[in-house]
């Protein structure tokens, strides 16, 4: 039989059509078919089935294209050697998960301190003895700060702490707008343990993940989010993410409105130039594999020294970037196999 692309999805989470399958997938399957030569099927991942599933993609897999949300897993190291067995045999994955485990975790952040990318006031706190001993400090630095759960998703675990006269803390999460009080930074980091997960010892991928991601709070955040989607290392559109009035977050999911604009336009050329001279800074992240499929880089806007307007990374998403709502770049993505096999 003809190897194929495939595509893997999950039953369960919120990201499903009305025929169970995630809209944007049979469109890219389409685009595929209609540029190349490749068969193509869609096959769903499930936990007690991956190793009758893993033989079959091993038998009849070109390439598979993962469109499952780590969120929706419980056991995500388990998928992420599970797409590791595939390319140790040859198959291309997309995305690899060594390239998975460095960009879409939000320590990466932390990692590109230094480049034009990073912001220096950036700290992955890994434990929460390293937390105790460090953010009061950061905290006191600014009054207010942006705490992020390493391997968070659609806003969730995202707080913004503040640091009140009175010495009183007060954190807003990002995901429902939720707010908590405490009465000083003792009680808060106390409140706050809870947040932290130990590392699971039988982790091949998620060693050292664990933790938060601290960043400076941007003010331009109410003017939006400027996220540049990719196809691997072309860019394909800029989205301009606006907040909902009174909200720090810019996901749909927290109710902000989405703007979809070209990256040739030239208001948009500083945010351009800074995500192609990037690509070469996060290059050494990629573990020697490509860079992702389909894939965001999120910029938040702030002002230089002399008051111009910068971008600042505020994260880069790479697991199952969706495309529900620009299908058009379902043929930018078949491209890429294009280039192997013509129709």
């Amino acid at each position: 039989m003809e190897k194929r692309i495939f595509i893997i999805e999950y039953q369960k989470g919120s990201d499903k059509g009305f025929d169970g399958f995630r809209p944007d997938s049979k469109p890219i399957l389409m685009a595929i078919r209609e540029t190349t030569t490749l068969e193509r099927e869609i096959v769903f991942y499930r936990p007690n089935k991956k190793y009758e599933l893993l033989e079959y993609l091993k038998e009849n897999a070109y390439a598979v294209i993962s469109r499952i949300n780590p969120g929706n897993l419980k056991e995500v190291d388990e998928y992420f050697q599970f797409l590791k067995a595939l390319s140790n045999v040859g198959v291309e994955v997309h995305t690899h998960p060594d390239v998975m485990i460095n960009l879409d975790f939000k320590d990466i952040l932390a990692k590109l301190k230094g480049t034009k990318l990073g912001d220096d006031d950036t700290y992955f706190y890994h434990t929460y003895t390293d937390f105790v001993s460090k953010f009061p400090t950061d905290l006191d630095k600014y009054g207010i700060r942006v705490l992020k759960t390493n391997y968070g998703s659609t806003g969730e675990g995202v707080y913004l702490v503040s640091k009140k006269e009175d010495g009183s803390i007060f954190t807003v999460e990002a995901v429902n707008n939720e707010k908590f009080y405490f009465d000083d930074i003792t009680e808060f980091l106390h409140k706050f343990e809870a947040n932290f997960e130990p590392d699971n010892e039988n982790a091949a991928y998620f060693q050292g993940k664990a933790g938060f991601v601290g960043c400076r709070y941007l003010e331009r955040i109410a003017e939006g989010e400027i996220r540049v989607l990719l196809v691997m290392d072309k860019l394909v559109s800029v989205v301009h993410k606006k907040p909902q009035e009174g909200e720090f977050s810019a996901t749909l999911f927290s109710g902000a409105k989405y703007n979809y604009e070209s990256p040739d336009d030239p208001k948009w050329k500083d945010v351009v130039k800074l995500t192609k001279d990037g690509l070469k800074d996060i290059k050494p992240y990629l573990s020697g594999q490509s860079y992702p499929l389909l894939w965001t880089m999120d910029y938040i806007m702030d002002y230089d020294k002399d008051g111009k307007d910068i971008y600042v990374l505020s994260e880069i998403n790479c697991s199952c970037v969706g495309i529900t709502t620009q299908m058009e770049f379902a043929k930018d993505v078949a491209k890429v196999f294009k280039k192997k096999f013509k129709k």
